[in-house]
């Protein structure tokens, strides 16, 4: 009870130097004061990979927004390392898969001692808003996808199924703080020695430097959106008779599934599975003439790294959750059922079922032609 009355008292307090306009003033429109009054910003981002991928987009125009102020981001433990080498960034806490309640507790008087000025929430989660607010953060920025909590924003972004999650929406609130949103699009930043290691891991898994490299990365993280290991060695196979290498991609725990692939191949794909950090991946990219994935968290950074994808899709809708650019070739023949968020597929998974070996097939080889590498 007494950090709520602390939190209402500072509110108060707060309210008493600004009013809602003159907050919103005192962010977007800096033309009438000599100084930028935001000097400390806190950036809540969301857990997964490819989310943090396209959140890097945000961040870069914020940074630019806001160019002395101490910028600070907390993110996933998982996709932390996606924001490595990312400039402009001063400071990164990591948030744990399960920090339970006094782990929420110490992070609230974390954010309380840093005395930040302005949260920008890369999230539609009405929790985030919260801590912030609990937090003592001012100013509160971010998008809205119910009513809960939606008085605790200073401002925020209406919630829009039928725009991108994260590439349309964050975009959206970046301008609505007053940032130049012409040069939007996200970035990574492996650095020389990713580079080299992906190639000398690429070597000693058998790659020749002469045969056009297609990546493959059958998981996803979750199940129903993961196309079909026969299937996956299939193109492999197909893929092999055009004289085209394929290299299987993955994190951690995509073993069994690579495995799974190889047993059913005739051909002998590379197998760089759990071997390659998430910048070490990035560097990859740009070697492949295209990557064949479902809507996962390579699928974004290959992306991010201008190599155009083979995306297979199923209950997920690729307007919402696609990869950023264009020439990409999203694969998808919806059910009555699309857009389920189901862990387990009661249709067994017929979305997934209808895109079939040639379809993948015929798109690789036309982007593969296109690259001309």
């Amino acid at each position: 009870m007494g950090i709520l009355v602390r939190r209402a008292a500072a509110d108060a307090a707060y309210r008493r130097r600004f009013s809602f306009r003159e907050a919103l003033t005192t962010v977007v429109d800096t033309s009438a004061r000599n100084r930028d009054p935001v000097e400390r910003v806190f950036v809540f981002l969301r857990e997964h990979v490819g989310d943090i991928v396209n959140s890097t987009a945000a961040l870069r125009c914020l940074r630019q927004r806001f160019p002395t102020a101490y910028l600070c981001v907390e993110v996933g433990e998982r996709a932390a390392p996606v924001l490595q080498n990312f400039p402009g960034i001063d400071e990164v806490w990591i948030r744990p898969t399960h920090q339970g309640l006094w782990g929420k507790i110490r992070f609230l008087r974390r954010l309380r001692r840093g005395r930040f000025d302005l949260a920008v929430i890369l999230d539609d989660s009405a929790d985030m808003v919260l801590h912030a607010w609990l937090g003592g953060i001012p100013l509160r920025f971010g998008v809205s996808r119910k009513r809960k909590f939606r008085r605790l924003y200073t401002a925020f972004v209406p919630h829009d199924p039928s725009r991108h999650e994260t590439l349309d929406h964050f975009r959206d609130l970046v301008a609505l703080l007053g940032a130049d949103t012409s040069d939007y699009r996200p970035r990574l930043y492996p650095l020389r020695e990713d580079a080299a290691k992906a190639e000398a891991a690429l070597q000693l898994a058998g790659w020749d430097g002469q045969a056009p490299l297609v990546g493959i990365h059958p998981g996803a993280s979750r199940p129903h959106r993961q196309w079909f290991p026969d299937r996956f060695a299939q193109v492999c196979d197909a893929l092999s008779e055009q004289g085209i290498s394929c290299v299987l991609l993955g994190g951690p725990g995509d073993e069994a599934l690579a495995e799974e692939i190889l047993a059913h191949c005739h051909c002998q794909p590379l197998v760089l599975t759990g071997r390659l950090t998430i910048l070490q991946l990035a560097a990859l990219m740009p070697l492949l003439r295209t990557l064949v994935t479902a809507d996962s968290g390579p699928m974004h950074i290959a992306a991010a790294m201008g190599t155009r994808v083979v995306a297979i899709y199923g209950p997920s809708d690729p307007t919402y959750t696609g990869p950023f650019g264009e020439g990409h070739i999203l694969l998808r023949h919806p059910e009555a059922c699309v857009g389920c968020s189901a862990e387990q597929c009661v249709q067994e998974r017929k979305c997934m079922r209808r895109i079939s070996v040639e379809e993948v097939v015929e798109a690789v080889t036309q982007l593969v032609g296109l690259s001309g590498r």
